[in-house]
């Protein structure tokens, strides 16, 4: 049931084979794969936080396939104690009081954007506007070119927009000619390039240091020692590409919940407090990241059934956030749910160490949306297109109208 999605009937089925699972295989070895899959919400608690047990390092066979990614050796992939050391370098950059002054940033780019599509009457979401906000944002943190944002969007491009399915990465007949193909080559092709990219940016830095993460990173110790460019490297690759890919998926996944339940969107144009709690409920009904990945480090139990040592695991997130023990009436889409305690940006100690920015975009762009564009609906005569990813789900392209504007017809709240 392993499925690329194409349409929203794919996405349905998707979580009738998650919600079967759960009551059926909750703990299920894929035969074609050789890996391993959860779906009930408290087990994937337990693989995503129990890291002694459920380590986060890569797989040999994921690492012999990304090659030289930057990716692969990152913050995601690192365990306790140097994940701790290493995560301790960004978290502080990214808390909400941290983030708070970016607020008039952020809107201000918003404000941008809605105003060079307002009079038009019609866009794609993405490219007009969930893609460019977070990608100007992140950009700006790390002090590198707004104006390099089409290369940036090649690199995520590259990354996420296919897939290798498990089978082809965990039980390659023929690494050679996995290595030939136009997904690996394009991996390949843009790790070098933003090795590259970031190796000429940060000896700029060297010399004449700046105001931003760059220069910071540079500067920063773990154990008075000073990171290696490649670590550097590596994080100024996970920092742009995993920076803005969750909010572009998020607002994206907003309009396209919203639009399905025409009635939630109305209350939430008569009610802008239920933002932050409308806000959650996407993140918990879309899950934007479908799932995480594990390795056992010895052997596990998981409802009566063991998993060997050395296994790959799959918690899926996506299947959790939909679990009636956990979530009463789970298909129901409910901007007022509370408690909400969904899984979206994961768990324990790998918890999105960019969450609060990601929540500060979407409670920001979300109300000004709504507030700009009268009649905002998705055009069902422009095909919807979704990410072809099994880790990441949300819209690559999300074709919308609504009643045309004057730009410079500003609302109070938009200022």
């Amino acid at each position: 049931m392993l499925q690329a999605l194409s349409t929203l009937q794919d996405v349905q089925e998707m979580y009738r084979w998650f919600e079967n699972m759960r009551a059926t295989r909750p703990v299920w070895l894929d035969e074609s794969s050789g890996c391993w899959h959860v779906f009930r919400y408290e087990d994937v608690l337990r693989v995503s936080t129990d890291y002694q047990l459920f380590s986060s390092r890569r797989p040999e066979a994921l690492r012999r396939v990304t090659g030289r990614s930057t990716l692969a050796t990152s913050l995601i992939s690192m365990d306790p104690p140097l994940h701790r050391q290493y995560r301790n370098l960004v978290s502080p950059l990214f808390t909400p009081r941290t983030l708070a002054p970016l607020a008039e940033r952020i809107r201000t780019i918003v404000q941008e954007l809605l105003d060079r599509v307002r009079p038009r009457g019609r866009m794609d979401l993405v490219a007009d506007l969930t893609y460019p906000l977070p990608t100007i944002v992140i950009a700006e943190m790390l002090g590198v070119p707004v104006a390099d944002r089409p290369t940036f969007k090649r690199w995520a491009d590259a990354f996420f927009s296919r897939q290798l399915s498990d089978a082809e990465i965990f039980r390659p007949e023929d690494l050679e000619k996995l290595e030939k193909t136009e997904t690996f080559q394009r991996a390949n092709r843009a790790t070098e390039e933003m090795r590259e990219y970031f190796t000429r940016q940060l000896n700029e830095r060297r010399q004449h240091p700046r105001a931003d993460m760059m220069s910071e990173l540079l500067a920063a110790e773990v154990e008075g020692e000073r990171l290696s460019l490649e670590q550097v490297i590596s994080f100024c690759t996970l920092i742009l590409l995993a920076g803005h890919i969750t909010t572009t998926l998020l607002l994206g996944l907003a309009i396209l919940c919203l639009d399905e339940h025409p009635a939630a969107m109305q209350q939430l144009r008569e009610q802008p407090e239920l933002v932050p709690s409308a806000i959650e409920e996407v993140l918990r009904y879309g899950s934007p990241v479908w799932r995480l990945i594990r390795v056992t480090t010895g052997e596990a139990s998981i409802d009566g059934v063991t998993i060997p040592r050395g296994s790959v695991v799959f918690a899926w997130l996506a299947s959790a956030n939909r679990d009636s023990a956990q979530f009463p009436d789970p298909e129901r889409f409910d901007i007022t749910r509370s408690p909400n305690r969904h899984v979206a940006f994961g768990h324990g100690i790998h918890f999105c160490v960019g969450a609060p920015l990601a929540r500060m975009e979407a409670s920001i762009a979300l109300p000004m949306m709504l507030e700009q564009l009268p009649q905002l609906r998705r055009n069902r005569a422009a095909p919807l297109e979704f990410l072809n990813n099994r880790s990441l789900f949300g819209v690559k392209k999300l074709p919308v109208i609504f009643n045309a504007t004057p730009a410079a017809q500003t609302t109070a709240r938009g200022k």
